[in-house]
């Protein structure tokens, strides 16, 4: 069915005169996620302009939608130059918990940008998807003592009794910031926390 399709519109637009006001609502929800769908082309076209804050805004209004072509929208916005578009896309992904993101995600851990990389872990661990911990036990070895204590985070909230040995071992960071993540994360794991309910990778540019 195409986008807005004629009898699916006459139906919404009738059930905004029905006498329940929640069926109003919906009927009215739907018909603008229709008509915003209905210009996706035009959105799109708009990650292009050199305004970031009217690309922001588009980034906001495509996470909203489930399209496909949303998505890929915002996945290629993770190749912007600029690295306050390529946070912003990488936060909204990560929201998102669509598992075709995981792979985007996993490759902006090598971004010059270390607000970037931080946002791509923290979104990683909203999958609660263990096969990430090796990727993640291989941030810990990062010099910036604030991506390492993101990466302890994100692997505490996985609860992988994996990330044992990695965290007995940052009991002796340099950075008192970084041994109080690790002392807490080991606790966690001690105790058996399980993750919530993993989602499959798919797309990654990297083995896991």
């Amino acid at each position: 069915m195409a986008i807005g399709d004629d009898t699916v519109l006459a139906v919404l637009r009738r059930c905004l005169t029905d006498a329940d006001p929640g069926v109003r609502e919906a009927a009215a929800e739907s018909l603008e996620r229709l008509d915003t769908l209905g210009r996706l082309d035009d959105l799109l076209s708009t990650l292009e302009s050199p305004d970031p804050a009217t690309v922001i805004r588009t980034l906001h209004v495509l996470a909203e939608l489930g399209h496909e072509r949303a998505l890929a929208g915002l996945i290629r916005t993770l190749r912007n130059p600029r690295p306050d578009l390529r946070a912003v896309a990488v936060r909204l992904l990560g929201e998102r918990r669509d598992p075709r993101a995981i792979g985007p995600l996993v490759d902006m851990l090598d971004d010059s940008s270390a607000d970037v990389r931080i946002l791509a872990m923290e979104g990683l661990g909203q999958f609660g998807d263990r096969r990430l911990t090796d990727i993640l036990l291989a941030q810990l070895g990062d010099p910036n003592p604030e991506l390492r204590g993101k990466a302890i985070e994100t692997l505490e909230r996985l609860g992988d009794p994996k990330a044992r040995d990695a965290l007995l071992g940052l009991l002796q960071d340099p950075e008192a910031g970084v041994r109080r993540r690790a002392a807490r994360a080991l606790g966690r794991l001690e105790v058996g926390a399980e993750p919530s309910a993993p989602a499959s990778p798919e797309n990654s540019g990297r083995e896991m």
